[in-house]
């Protein structure tokens, strides 16, 4: 049995998260936290390996192997709700793994995991207009995010073509080497 988190189409009752994979591709809807395929409902336990391996496919291609620690802060949830052993037992809510779904879908992941860390840092640095007593934004200036956002892009965008033209720069000067 196999797990693939994956854009669905959504149904009237319930969070499509991606198909269940018995040899037979059927759709995986939560409802009320449990998981359902093919008319059947399915124990958190008895999913759980597969679970956690569609959970670490996904958010691995959004953040890398060491994805725990990101997406609990993306996320704005406790670390330990993202540790693997605590989302075989517990799951995830589905939310987040609609989130994985689509993000893992996106054509070049791993740098839209990167923009998504950006934002998530900029908002903490500079757009939250009021925090819980844990210290979880409540409320966000989304302009004032979104500004600075396009600044740090541009800034960065503008590092890496100056890094470019000082590198094609420097091979020019570099003598040839005999072979």
């Amino acid at each position: 049995m196999r797990i693939h988190l994956r854009p669905m189409p959504q149904p009237d009752d319930g969070v499509c998260i991606g198909i269940l994979d018995k040899g037979k591709e059927v759709p995986l809807v939560i409802r009320e936290r449990k998981l359902f395929a093919g008319g059947r409902e399915y124990d958190q336990a008895d999913v759980a390996d597969s679970y956690v391996e569609a959970v670490d496919r996904a958010a691995s291609a959004v953040f890398g192997s060491d994805w725990v620690t990101p997406l609990a802060r993306l996320m704005q949830i406790n670390r330990r709700s993202t540790a693997k052993d605590r989302i075989a037992k517990f799951g995830l809510p589905e939310y987040i793994l609609l989130f994985l779904a689509n993000a893992s879908a996106y054509p070049v992941p791993r740098a839209l995991g990167y923009a998504l860390l950006c934002v998530e840092a900029v908002q903490d640095a500079a757009a939250v207009t009021e925090t819980a007593i844990t210290g979880r934004p409540l409320a966000v200036d989304v302009h004032a995010r979104s500004v600075v956002v396009s600044d740090v892009v541009d800034r960065a965008t503008g590092i890496v073509d100056g890094v470019l033209a000082a590198r094609d720069e420097f091979r020019k000067r570099k003598p040839l080497r005999d072979e």
